[in-house]
């Protein structure tokens, strides 16, 4: 039989809100949402499976957008800023 415990994956509230450098309100929020946090509950206890939680997060990951060039953007800018030929606006 091995030594470990039934609850080593997992973190009370505080503990996690810790590790994750977040306050437990923000935690709490996260478990509200809908597709939220997983977390169990046993007794007044909230726990948080961390394996289960790497993933949530790592769900949740986004790219950053790729961004047109700056000289793009400013010949546009610049494009706009210019006043019509006819002389009027």
């Amino acid at each position: 039989m091995s030594n470990t415990s039934l609850l080593d994956d997992y973190l009370d509230l505080d503990p996690f809100a810790r590790e994750v450098d977040r306050h437990a309100r923000t935690v709490r929020r996260w478990m509200d949402q809908p597709h939220g946090l997983p977390f169990t509950r046993i007794g007044n206890r909230i726990l948080i499976h961390v394996p289960t939680a790497r993933e949530w997060m790592f769900a949740r990951m986004r790219n950053r957008n790729p961004r047109a060039p700056v000289r793009a953007i400013r010949s546009k800018r610049d494009e706009l800023r210019r006043p019509l030929a006819s002389g009027r606006l």
